[in-house]
């Protein structure tokens, strides 16, 4: 993935069939079910969650944003 204002590359690592982590944030795939047809992906660090988002090009581009902000 990489973040288009600074130029930088990142990694996703999965760590398991449903977790990945990118820059320090832990991203939870939810899959879809029959009550909910939508696939989500719940950002979280170190307990605090950060959110539920329909796509993980959607989640990283918050994390990207959070550290954008943080500068």
């Amino acid at each position: 993935m990489e973040n288009k204002k600074s130029g930088h590359q990142y990694a996703i690592t999965q760590l398991s069939k449903h977790t990945n982590v990118y820059r320090g944030f832990s991203i939870i795939k939810c899959p879809r079910t029959t009550l909910n047809p939508i696939t989500r992906y719940r950002v979280s660090q170190a307990g605090q969650s950060y959110g539920l988002f329909d796509a993980l090009a959607l989640a990283t581009g918050y994390i990207d944003n959070l550290y954008t902000v943080r500068r």
